[in-house]
């Protein structure tokens, strides 16, 4: 019971974001499903249906609806997010018989320490930085995550977007210099901490442990009562976050196929 009642939470913290702090530009409820579109930048965390929740035999009709949604505005695939409360049971398989190929599990990690059992790097000073330097924050994001940069005015918009729906931004320094970045949003009482990042020649100093603690800290004081991250299952990154005291919850996967896209607006397709 105690399981299923964080998975909620967690899954309408996830929820709320694409609706309260602007995840994306369409907010369409399909039969069930809650669809994020944000395709200036066409990764599949901006670009899925999650909120999942028919019947065996609506799914079909599901399916077609969110393909369509995404084919119409020009986004070169749907995609799917699935997670423990995803309904009916056998959606992955349907997704998997229709085509669609599981592209990324994740794992959603809660904070359970009762102390946070770290040790900082002295040389690392962590700045919460202000509206002004938004740009600074985004330049190290497409550097540090290897994205083109024809996505940075959109990175831009959406950043810019959450900043002022209150999220927090830190920029990680070492020697005066900018190294390392992740931001974090609160809503429901819960601060999730997103984009923990490190330059690749500054990796394995406790960058990313030092920012992960100071926005934990940061959420705690705001009186947050849950704290939440999201990372990709087995990597580095996951055993920062278990070193700090955060544990798993429960696993998500995203199902992705090409669609046939007809061509609009913004849209631009990347190699």
């Amino acid at each position: 019971m105690v399981y299923m009642e964080s998975v909620e939470r967690l899954e309408k913290f996830w929820h709320n974001l694409i609706y309260e702090q602007k995840l994306s530009w369409g907010k369409l409820n399909v039969n069930g499903a809650i669809v994020a579109y944000y395709p200036e930048v066409p990764l599949f965390v901006f670009n899925h249906a999650t909120g999942i929740n028919v019947n065996e035999d609506e799914a079909e009709s599901l399916l077609y609806e969110v393909t369509e949604y995404f084919s119409s505005r020009g986004v070169p695939f749907g995609c799917f997010r699935v997670s423990p409360l995803t309904r009916p049971r056998s959606f992955t398989s349907f997704l998997e018989n229709h085509g669609f190929k599981k592209i990324s599990k994740q794992l959603v990690m809660a904070f359970k320490g009762k102390k946070m059992e770290y040790k900082l790097n002295p040389e690392v000073k962590i700045k919460e930085i202000p509206r002004s330097e938004v740009d600074l924050f985004d330049k190290l994001l497409l550097t540090i995550f290897e994205m083109p940069t024809e996505w940075k005015n959109g990175i831009d918009r959406l950043m810019l977007q959450r900043k002022r729906k209150g999220g927090k931004f830190y920029l990680a320094y070492v020697e005066r210099k900018p190294v390392g970045i992740c931001f974090s949003l609160s809503s429901m009482k819960t601060g999730g901490i997103f984009g923990v990042g490190t330059l690749k020649e500054y990796r394995r100093r406790g960058i990313g442990t030092s920012l992960t603690a100071h926005a934990l800290m940061d959420s705690i004081n705001e009186g947050n009562d849950f704290h939440t991250l999201q990372t990709e299952k087995g990597g580095n990154a996951e055993r920062l976050f278990k070193k700090i005291g955060f544990e798993v919850d429960y696993t998500i996967s995203y199902f992705i196929k090409e669609i046939h896209a007809r061509p609009r607006g913004l849209w631009r397709p990347t190699t």
